[in-house]
């Protein structure tokens, strides 16, 4: 797994958890009640964005890999198969 990705997963963990403790009103009990909630929904959309982002970057990655792999084995089919 790439740090990069990593990285990505862990921050939108803390973006989501500071986006819900900011909607509970631990964070920012001052501002007002509504104000308050539309920022928490913000920093907790943004969090599962990035988390579906960074999921996608992964599952892209496999996929490149897999398909090197496969482009390797068929050169090597090929080379092969001109020897016989």
């Amino acid at each position: 797994m790439n740090a990069t990705i990593i990285i990505n997963v862990v921050t939108s963990a803390v973006v989501f958890v500071i986006g819900l403790l900011i909607a509970i009103g631990v964070v920012t009990p001052s501002f007002d009640t509504s104000l308050r909630i539309t920022f928490g929904i913000l920093f907790m959309a943004y969090g599962v964005y990035r988390f579906v982002t960074a999921q996608t970057k992964m599952k892209q990655m496999k996929l490149y890999e897999q398909r090197e792999k496969m482009r390797i084995e068929k050169e090597k089919l090929i080379k092969n198969a001109d020897k016989s």
